[in-house]
């Protein structure tokens, strides 16, 4: 009964390996996951992640809640943008599934995780999925897969902040290669995960660490009893475990893990130490009793029954080790679904003690319940023989299926290769018609863009040879209109000096005739004069016409100076005098102008013309109209300032 117990001891322990993710959470995780749950301003993304760990942490209490709340974080993360939230809760739901015995429905989940984990690009979430193939892989008995996924795991998530899945990758492996009974493999993950787990410095994966380092002490120390040290290493490290649950308890989620450390410690005391050290496995029996009772962990509640019942046997207390059995029993039966085999164990048990106590009715009655027990075991051990071997032929189909889909996918990519080929090879005909074609219709169309060019080249030459004739004949009128307008040009300048030497001839006729008709005046003035000078005449009468024959004289004399001054006046002073008065002037008035250009004063000019001041006065007034000058312009000044500003001299005219 004792080699019983033991053995189931070592089974569980070893069972904790490929177990560690469904274990129970610590009362305290799951409120305190309420209580971040509750908290305001909560992002969604946050949300997903604290319903993924709550529904971990509910998987030992309710699985039905665990997988609800893990299913409600599955569809809010179908809302969210970044798909590797659906790839966590996809993976979450692996374990929770299959824990539930739907292997099925946690492989069509952990596909799922794998294309949402690449569709996210995240390789730390993809890094996660696979430890989560290689955890499912362990479980449905395919450890050689799963090394590879984990493995594959470990190579996506090196070196990567935030990767907690290291730890229980090599925690794992060291649980495959003790399987195998790889010793030094084992050591060497075993290690791995220990130094893992001290450098994040969680509780949780520090007692991973030296629970693996402890089970890798015990298994060398099993393949060599010899060497004491390996097994007092193995005591070392599950004392450490203990130590850091019992200073981080509120901190802890993994319990029931601390509850098997301890039945495995008190094991190693009873089994490899003298019965001093009894005392020792007694206190670890009561460590472990009490956290399995509170994680609800079966095997860990009876075996310390068991091994109770044991110490209490080998000291021959035959009745406090039927009440301790019974104790156990009673404790298994408070469970919903208490274990059969645990209880068939149990009752067989007890039917040693009532044998050795001599009380063979009590035996008879617990040896049938034995039998009761153990065929409801069996049936249940052939329901999940027959499930896995379901689940097993699932898998086979599924491969199967699989290796079928890729040969199909090979030969359709060898058939899309070959229509390929044939697209190309019609792409490239087509192509080369094309161009062919291309080159002869731009040879055409060349040869059209030559003719007509030539034909535009043509038609060119032709209008250029047209403008130029055109152009010749132009310049030729041009140059007869030139001649002709030099010609007339020549004929006014002649006509013109014609007309200014006619005037100047007639202008020298009219002061010839003036300076006749002056000496003739003067003549007559002297002859007059001796007259009177000769007749004795009245004195004031005498000097008053004196004094008017010298005026007259001092008037001559003035127009003398006058008429060699007008004689230098050229014609085309009068011109341009009539161009500024629009040909409006009259010879009186022209002759008028003269004298007041020679600075004549209104007086004198109307002496030699022989005219009233006033008729001068109302002359002036009309030639000022003519030329547009103003109120405010003098005629005197202009005529003058004008002549100044236009010399007229005889060289000049000339």
């Amino acid at each position: 009964m004792n080699h019983i117990l033991k053995m189931r001891v070592v089974i569980v322990f070893v069972t904790l390996f490929t177990l560690l993710t469904a274990s129970s959470f610590a009362q305290t995780v799951q409120d305190s996951l309420k209580r971040v749950l509750q908290q305001p301003g909560l992002t969604p993304e946050e949300q997903v992640m604290t319903r993924i760990r709550m529904g971990r942490a509910l998987v030992d209490g309710s699985r039905k809640d665990a997988i609800a709340s893990t299913q409600t974080a599955l569809q809010m993360s179908r809302t969210l943008k970044d798909r590797k939230y659906e790839a966590l809760a996809h993976s979450a739901l692996v374990s929770l599934e299959y824990t539930a015995e739907d292997t099925a429905l946690a492989s069509h989940h952990l596909d799922s995780a794998f294309l949402f984990a690449r569709e996210s690009g995240d390789q730390l979430t993809l890094a996660s999925v696979w430890y989560r193939k290689g955890w499912l892989e362990n479980r449905t008995g395919k450890p050689h897969e799963a090394v590879k996924s984990f493995q594959e795991s470990l190579k996506l998530g090196k070196g990567l902040p935030g990767n907690i899945y290291e730890t229980n990758v090599y925690y794992n492996l060291a649980s495959i290669y003790a399987d195998w009974n790889d010793t030094e493999t084992q050591y060497r993950y075993a290690k791995a995960c220990l130094a893992s787990a001290l450098s994040r410095s969680d509780p949780d994966d520090i007692c991973n660490g030296y629970q693996a380092m402890a089970t890798s002490f015990e298994y060398q120390f099993n393949g060599d009893n010899s060497k004491r040290e390996l097994l007092d290493s193995a005591l070392y490290y599950n004392r450490k475990a203990i130590a850091i649950y019992e200073g981080n308890a509120p901190r802890i989620s993994f319990h029931s893990m601390i509850a098997l450390l301890a039945l495995n410690t008190a094991n190693l005391y009873d089994q490899y130490f003298p019965r001093t050290y009894r005392d020792s496995a007694q206190h670890y029996l009561d460590i472990a009793l009490k956290i399995g009772k509170e994680t609800d962990q079966q095997e860990v509640v009876a075996s310390c029954y068991g091994m109770m019942s044991t110490f209490a046997m080998n000291d021959g207390n035959y009745n406090r080790a039927s009440d301790l059995l019974l104790a156990g029993l009673i404790a298994l039966k408070t469970y919903p679904a208490p274990d059969n085999r645990l209880m068939a164990h149990l009752m067989e048990a007890l039917s040693d003690v009532a044998e050795k106590k001599g009380d063979l009715p009590k035996a008879l009655e617990y040896a049938r319940e034995y039998s009761k027990y153990y065929a409801k075991a069996y049936d249940v051990d052939r329901m999940a023989i027959a499930k896995k071997l379901e689940a097993q032929y699932q898998a086979r189909q599924r491969e199967q299926e699989l290796v079928t889909l890729q040969e199909k996918a090979a030969f359709n990519r060898k058939l899309n290769i070959v229509y390929i080929g044939l697209i190309v090879a019609c792409l490239v005909a087509l192509v080369y018609l094309f161009r062919s074609y291309h080159f002869r219709l731009q040879n055409t169309i060349q040869q059209q863009k030559l003719l007509e060019k030539e034909k535009q080249d043509g038609e060119l030459q032709i209008r250029l040879k047209e403008e130029e004739a055109l152009r010749l004949q132009l310049e030729k009128q041009e140059a007869e209109l030139q001649v002709r307008l030099q010609t007339e040009e020549a004929a006014r300048l002649q006509a013109e000096q014609q007309l200014i030497q006619t005037q100047k001839e007639q202008l020298q006729k009219d002061l010839l005739a003036g300076t006749l008709q002056v000496e003739q005046k003067n003549e007559l003035l002297e002859s007059l004069q001796e007259k009177l000078r000769e007749k004795a005449v009245q004195p004031d009468l005498a000097k008053q016409i004196t004094r008017m024959i010298e005026t007259h004289k001092r008037m001559d004399k003035n127009f003398e100076t006058t008429r060699t001054e007008f004689e230098n006046i050229h014609p085309e002073f009068f011109r341009k005098l009539q161009e500024k008065a629009g040909n409006s002037l009259t010879k009186l008035d022209l002759k008028h102008c003269s004298y007041i250009s020679i600075g004549l004063s209104t007086k004198e000019i109307a002496s030699h013309l022989g005219v009233a001041p006033k008729s001068i006065l109302m002359s002036r007034y009309r030639i000022k109209q003519k030329l547009g000058l103003g109120k405010e312009e003098g005629l005197d000044a202009y005529l003058m300032a004008w002549r100044e500003n236009n010399p007229l001299s005889e060289d000049a005219a000339g």
